[in-house]
């Protein structure tokens, strides 16, 4: 009868132990999902006050300007730095110091990159890859040590991590992509035109156009059934390139292949951000 009190009770206690490693594996694991969701978020807020400050609000102007002074290379700084504390808005009171070290990292891979087109033979091409990546780089390690406890927004608006993906996969594929595919151009085929600062990518129809070609796209995958469907909005660009001369087929196609290739790898991170938020 005592054995059979023993082996009930050892019963019992495994039993509670497993139940408790159980529930406590089950805390770490929420609180890790937790933690990578906030600096998942914050590094999508970061990536779009980036993409807002370095893309939609510096024209061509601005471009040559930080070139030539560092009054230009302060400006953009300051407008960057205003656009991730605007995105930011939201949860500033705790995200300050991220906002304050992405514009103190930004000036610095500016003054880098600046010098490298000074001193270094290399493409604009490459050099855009170079600066575009080592900002990604910066933003990444301020999400990984300050986004612990960020939550997402978009200015005052508590929003969804799919959305904040979302937002900036759209900003990426209409303005980022309009200046990578004028820089592959150019490596390709040369610039039209130039300046003493290097070609800069002037605001005109064509350039319009691509904006809402590659938004459309963008929007088609993420809402249509089937999400190639995307590829209509390219389709207008390919017929008119297929009347133009071999120099203007040549470019219209680059342009395309660009845009799409922008569009399946936003499309393609909005949905593994979508998917891991679940």
């Amino acid at each position: 009868m005592r054995s059979t009190k023993r082996v009930g009770a050892s019963w019992v206690r495994r039993r509670t132990r497993w139940y408790t490693m159980d529930a406590v594996s089950a805390w770490i694991a929420l609180q890790t999902s937790d933690r990578r969701e906030a600096r998942v978020a914050l590094f999508l807020a970061l990536l779009l006050g980036h993409l807002l400050g370095d893309f939609v609000f510096q024209p061509g102007r601005l471009v040559a300007a930080k070139r030539h002074s560092n009054r230009g290379v302060l400006l953009h700084t300051g407008i960057v730095t205003a656009c991730t504390a605007i995105v930011l808005l939201g949860d500033i009171a705790r995200m300050w110091p991220a906002v304050l070290l992405s514009g103190a990292a930004h000036i610095g891979i500016e003054y880098l990159t600046i010098r490298a087109r000074k001193m270094m033979e290399a493409s604009g091409l490459e050099l855009f890859l170079l600066d575009q990546a080592l900002h990604v780089v910066s933003l990444v390690i301020l999400a990984v040590c300050l986004g612990g406890a960020s939550r997402p927004f978009i200015a005052t608006w508590p929003v969804t991590i799919t959305v904040l993906a979302a937002s900036c996969g759209l900003v990426a594929v209409m303005f980022f992509s309009s200046i990578l595919a004028f820089e592959v151009r150019t490596a390709a085929l040369g610039a039209a035109d130039s300046t003493p600062t290097g070609p800069i990518l002037g605001m005109d129809a064509a350039r319009v156009f691509g904006f809402a070609e590659r938004g459309i796209a963008l929007g088609i995958g993420l809402v249509a059934p089937i999400p190639v469907l995307g590829v209509v909005a390219f389709v207008p660009r390919v017929v008119f390139a297929l009347t133009r001369s071999s120099a203007g087929r040549a470019q219209h196609m680059s342009d395309a292949a660009i845009g799409l290739l922008t569009c399946a790898l936003a499309w393609l991170l909005i949905v593994a951000v979508s998917a891991t938020s679940l």
